[in-house]
């Protein structure tokens, strides 16, 4: 399947705090499930993995945020089509709380799935970079840092998709704080994120729908083109 595409200089950008408003308004005054807004994107993950990286096994690298929330989804959806899944949360499982507890919970009905706690060494035809997205504050350290050093080293031999934002990768300037995710593909959730172009670390560049109402678009004071898709490329 090829994705239709649109031009980036078309469709407005959302900074965090206008996300963190989209997603308040979303599941107060709209009345959305949060857990809604996290199978989309884990549905336009698993299109994108099926797409652009259909063989091999998957690794998942989920943090605690909606970009974890989000990994967490696909891997289990991904792992009902009968893919095998490795996933690697990003701190221990018991810091863990809220939905992507919830996720983590749903994966151990599936039998292709092993959740580690480090990175294995093997090959892996695809890797999910849902790590840290825009909630990143200065450089990455710690296990952040190891988790992006390691993945760079999949460059060149795994397709890398990154959640929002390539981990390591800051919205203000579109610039690595330190070392940085380097993805062949970027989902961004709902509206792409101010400074986060297709190129370098980002690659290619896709648009995920969220379902989101068009009074809500409207309170935030947006205008969006007619997207031709339920995922399309931005270039």
């Amino acid at each position: 399947m090829i994705h239709p595409t649109l031009p980036h200089s078309e469709v407005p950008s959302l900074s965090n705090p206008q996300f963190q408003k989209m997603i308040m308004l979303a599941t107060g005054k709209y009345g959305l499930d949060h857990r809604l807004l996290i199978e989309h994107i884990g549905r336009n993950l698993v299109d994108m993995v099926n797409t652009l990286c259909p063989e091999g096994p998957v690794l998942v690298v989920a943090g605690r945020g909606n970009n974890g929330s989000g990994g967490l989804a696909a891997a289990r959806l991904l792992a009902g089509q009968g893919r095998k899944i490795w996933v690697v949360p990003t701190h221990e499982v018991e810091n863990y709380s809220g939905a992507p507890r919830e996720q983590l919970e749903h994966l151990r009905h599936y039998d292709t799935i092993r959740v580690k706690s480090g990175l294995p060494k093997m090959k892996f035809g695809c890797i999910i970079d849902a790590a840290i997205g825009t909630g990143l504050e200065g450089p990455p350290r710690g296990r952040t840092q190891d988790v992006i050093t390691v993945l760079n080293g999949y460059h060149g031999e795994s397709c890398v998709i990154s959640v929002d934002v390539p981990t390591g990768l800051s919205i203000e300037t579109g610039l690595p704080l330190g070392e940085a995710v380097k993805a062949n593909f970027t989902l961004s959730a709902g509206l792409p994120k101010p400074n986060i172009v297709p190129g370098g670390h980002v690659g290619r560049l896709f648009l995920g729908d969220m379902g989101i109402p068009t009074d809500l678009v409207n309170d935030l004071n947006l205008t969006l083109p007619v997207f031709p898709g339920f995922l399309v490329e931005l270039i």
